[in-house]
């Protein structure tokens, strides 16, 4: 069993390459042999990242505070909302218009793969 306190972690910077503004992480549990990742992601306002896909693994999300422009324009609260982006599929370019934390799992290695 592993245990963690999250409030008693520091906010890091994650990978850049698809990143645009100053994301933060909190890497909670990796897996060294297939590469799933949990990690809390803090977005500050802005649009966060390029659009990419994640071809070795799903991505799944819960926002657990936050709004971002889910339509042109229109800001959408986001907490409590969930999100599967499966393997390979495209997403990205997320404007936020009001910081967000987010919880994602990804079931493999989550290294992006940069589209646009």
């Amino acid at each position: 069993m592993k245990v963690v306190n999250t409030r008693d972690m520091e906010w890091e910077d994650p990978p850049r390459g698809y990143y645009l503004t100053d994301v933060k992480q909190k890497v909670l549990w990796e897996d060294e042999k297939t590469g799933a990742t949990m990690a809390l992601i803090k977005f500050p306002v802005g649009v966060s990242d390029k659009i990419h896909s994640h071809p070795e693994a799903n991505q799944l999300c819960l926002a657990l505070s936050g709004a971002a422009e889910l339509t042109e324009g229109e800001a959408s609260p986001l907490k409590d909302v969930f999100v599967h982006f499966p393997r390979g599929e495209k997403h990205g370019a997320t404007n936020w218009t009001e910081e967000g934390i987010v919880l994602f799992y990804w079931d493999g290695p989550p290294r992006p793969e940069i589209v646009e």
